[in-house]
């Protein structure tokens, strides 16, 4: 078995410039009520770090729930961020697919030994997250949660 059990596959994420504008469009869609955005916790509760450094970013997020997976989409603010990085690089898109993982510490270390490094982290109540450079190997960030 390999370092992430693609069942576990958990998320898909897009990062967009207009938020409201997009759940809405998810929410018709899907035939399903406009879920309540939300913001990523301060960085002093959150810890997040871009591309090592500590940021401050309170990036908006919505989430729909589709079963074993959510579609969480995001809309970065101006604090530098990976969603603010790639939003300005691409535009709008799919971010990261996410997984979650038993074991984090085995996750850093094969993508980092791969040539993918951490590219963001940050954690919420009970548990984090980590997205791996990962976009030219395999043609999108992955991200792995942990939840102990």
């Amino acid at each position: 078995m390999g370092v992430i059990d693609g069942k576990t596959i958990c998320q898909v994420a897009l990062v967009v410039k207009d938020l409201d504008k997009t759940v809405e469009e998810y929410a018709k869609l899907f035939g399903v009520q406009i879920p309540a955005p939300f913001c990523v916790p301060e960085e002093s509760e959150a810890h997040t770090r871009f591309q090592g450094k500590p940021t401050k970013t309170r990036a908006r997020l919505a989430v729909f729930d589709l079963g074993q997976v959510v579609l969480e989409i995001t809309e970065p603010d101006e604090e530098p961020s990976s969603w603010k990085d790639f939003l300005e690089k691409n535009g709008d898109g799919i971010h990261h697919i996410a997984f979650m993982t038993e074991d984090r510490e085995a996750a850093v270390t094969y993508f980092e030994e791969n040539g993918m490094p951490v590219r963001h982290y940050g954690e919420y109540e009970g548990g984090n997250y980590t997205v791996f450079d990962s976009k030219e190997k395999l043609g999108t960030f992955v991200q792995v949660k942990y939840e102990p």
